[in-house]
């Protein structure tokens, strides 16, 4: 069911996290004993309110709401949906609460849920009161009245990451996790009918007690409030991290660009992840990691990572899966080497990294002390025991991962070096070393390849405000449709995309009089095709004039003659307006096979400089193509492209594919934009 509210971005939530006084209505022994739990708290006034009993759940009852010795700020509605308008009615008539929760509405309901739900949701939204559900698990704030239909066990802690899910069993999991994580709440937001996704991050924007927002997430239910909500938390310092299900397929199978067949709504979603500095992942354990690592209150200064580690065989795996993940280890200098080779001749002539201590000297003796050369070097930002944690490891294995990170822990302290342990394994750890890892605020992250994923997410990540996407509008582009090739890379030369010189030709002798005139070698193109090389539309390095006149000839006549230039890197360049996020830039590897791989990165338009070197550098097989580094003129040619789709909202697709990019300039081979599009 969609949001019947207007945006509620401003509102308080506070009662629902920090309530003075709670109550159940409806509260029984037989359906509220957990939730009754959950919400009793040492100083904190609980009523119940059920008008047949005077006590249940060890709570005392009130016949009615206005019974109760003072109005609750927090009403969990416990009755089924045959009474839930009523208790909604009496609620709202005694004044006073400041927060409600359905728990209930869902398949238990039947075919009279979504009506019963329309017209509560509808009195609470015009009432101004935030309401979390229906259907929903509640939410769970370690330390706090939590109003949870769940079990909460003690090892449920407190900490820095405030998390969101639209699955209420993936809200079982995380308040199940034990202490590795420390959480802000956990939030079960069910069909989310009055308070969404949207107003709780704004809300975690400024609350003081969240450094990291995790959101699972089947949908968002008012885009344009949600990237609202992202801008103000990344304003405010903080980091999102998405794990969103249902992906749609590509959305726009009857699009005439490149860029348009190949991003859809899901892509744009990620582009707009991006431009608000959020953390997209795909896999739920990526998603725990990510909240782990970022959890961590002081950050990394820089990227060179070493590790320690108790075998080789792991210590190269583990090598392997950091290059995979994006950081790649960087090897110890000969100096810090004959270090090593000094203290510890059996090392014999190398030292690798991760370094491998195992049966070099006394564990004791060997792993304090090679934390504490890599820390004294100066050559790392980050150190990691890469040791196996598991709960399952006991004796000597066991006494040895946890004075390993001990080691760790004494090399970094009052240093502004970066501690991490990453464990092989994705068992659990020992309960003692997740919370010793929490006391001394050290990531203990489970897994090697969604461990180094997490941290290369960290080091990775610079907190920055996103720039205002307001613009003010261009004149309208006459036309509708595609617009011919010309007359797009005219449009794209008014911001600055180079075009070779061309001449459109009415027959074959008109193209060889313009081969001509531009010089060979030249291209001739078929006219007012979009995609021309489908067709057989397109003819390159034609060095003489009959060979010009054949392909015209073979095109019918009306065709285009360019000059022919070489030399560089073919990349895809384009936009896409979405229908929830508007102007989205593309950028990718171009040319023939810019479809087939579909390797393409996006982000909302428009871009700085900034945000183009970010967004082309993001994708790794473009950065190899660019032989590394993202040149000048194709940072120049992103962020033209990103000011013409924002500048013109009658654009519903930009495509130039292939730009040829080299160091010193960028030339759009090939042209299209679309009209038709509207915001």
């Amino acid at each position: 069911m969609e949001s019947v509210t207007p945006a509620r971005l401003g509102s308080d939530l506070e009662p629902l996290f920090n309530p003075s006084s709670v109550a159940i209505y409806g509260i029984s022994d037989r359906t509220s004993t957990r939730i009754a739990q959950n919400m009793t708290v040492a100083g904190v006034p609980f009523y119940g309110i059920n008008p047949t009993r005077g006590e249940a759940c060890g709570i005392r009852c009130y016949p009615t709401i206005g019974d109760c010795p003072a109005v609750p700020e927090l009403v969990v509605l416990g009755v089924g949906h045959g009474r839930v308008e009523q208790a909604v009615d009496e609620i709202l008539a005694i004044g006073g609460v400041k927060a409600i929760i359905t728990p209930g509405l869902g398949n238990e309901a039947g075919l009279e849920a979504a009506a019963v739900s329309a017209r509560i949701s509808e009195k609470i939204a015009a009432a101004g009161i935030p309401m979390l559900g229906p259907n929903c698990m509640g939410m769970a704030t370690p330390g706090f009245p939590s109003p949870w239909i769940g079990s909460l066990h003690p090892t449920f802690a407190p900490g820095n990451v405030a998390t969101l899910a639209h699955s209420g069993s993936i809200g079982e999991i995380l308040v199940s996790l034990g202490p590795r994580i420390g959480f802000r709440t956990v939030i079960s937001a069910g069909n989310e009918t009055v308070t969404d996704a949207a107003d709780f991050v704004a809300f975690f924007a400024s609350d003081p007690a969240t450094r990291v927002v995790g959101l699972f997430l089947e949908t968002v239910r008012r885009p344009a409030e949600f990237e609202e909500a992202l801008r103000l938390l990344a304003e405010a310092g903080k980091v999102a991290v998405v794990l969103k299900v249902g992906t749609s397929e590509m959305g726009r199978q009857a699009a005439r660009a490149h860029t348009g067949a190949m991003v859809g709504d899901d892509r744009a979603f990620s582009g707009m992840l991006r431009y608000y500095n959020a953390i997209r992942v795909d896999d739920f354990g990526d998603w725990l990691e990510h909240l782990a690592v970022f959890s961590r209150v002081a950050g990394p200064r820089g990227r060179r990572i070493g590790a320690v580690t108790n075998s080789g065989g792991e210590g190269e795996y583990f090598a392997d899966k950091a290059e995979q993940a994006g950081i790649p280890f960087q090897s110890l200098s000969p100096h810090l080497t004959g270090r090593f080779l000094e203290e510890f001749p059996n090392f014999v002539d190398h030292v690798g990294n991760p370094i491998d201590c195992w049966a070099i000297d006394d564990d004791r003796v060997v792993f304090p002390r090679a934390f504490q050369l890599l820390a004294e070097s100066g050559e790392y930002d980050v150190l990691v025991s890469a040791i196996d944690h598991s709960q399952w490891l006991h004796g000597g294995e066991r006494e040895l991962a946890r004075n390993i990170a001990e080691d760790l822990q004494a090399a970094t302290t009052g240093s502004d070096l970066f501690p991490c342990v990453i464990t092989v394994t994705t068992a659990d750890p020992p309960i003692e070393d997740m919370l010793w890892a929490r006391e001394h605020d050290i990531p203990l992250l489970k897994g090697t390849l969604p461990g180094l994923r997490a941290l290369a997410a960290r080091l990775d990540h610079e907190p920055r405000s996103p720039a205002r996407r307001q613009v003010r509008p261009g004149a309208p582009i006459p036309g509708e449709g595609a617009l011919a090739e010309l007359e797009s890379a005219a449009v794209a030369a008014d911001y600055g995309i180079a075009y070779p010189r061309a001449i459109r030709c009415a027959d074959p002798s008109q193209a060889v009089e313009a081969a001509a005139r531009i010089g060979f070698p030249v291209v001739v193109k078929i006219d007012e095709v979009a995609h021309k090389a489908r067709v057989g539309g397109v003819a390159l390095n034609l060095s003489e004039a009959a060979a010009v006149e054949a392909a015209a000839e073979r095109m019918g006549g009306r065709v285009i003659v360019a000059e022919q230039v070489q030399g560089g890197a073919e990349v895809l360049l384009g936009s896409v307006r979405d229908a929830d996020y508007g102007a989205t830039v593309v950028v990718g590897v171009g040319g023939g096979l810019a479809e087939q791989l579909d390797l393409v990165a996006t982000s909302l338009a428009p871009l700085d400089a900034d945000g183009a070197l970010r967004l082309a550098g993001s994708l790794p097989p473009l950065l190899r193509l660019l032989g590394g580094a993202v040149p000048e003129p194709l940072v120049e040619a992103i962020v033209a492209v990103s000011r013409l789709a924002a500048e013109h909202p009658e654009i519903a697709e930009i495509d130039v594919n292939p730009l040829l990019v080299t160091a010193d300039r960028a030339v759009a081979l090939d042209c299209l934009i679309v009209l038709g599009g509207s915001e």
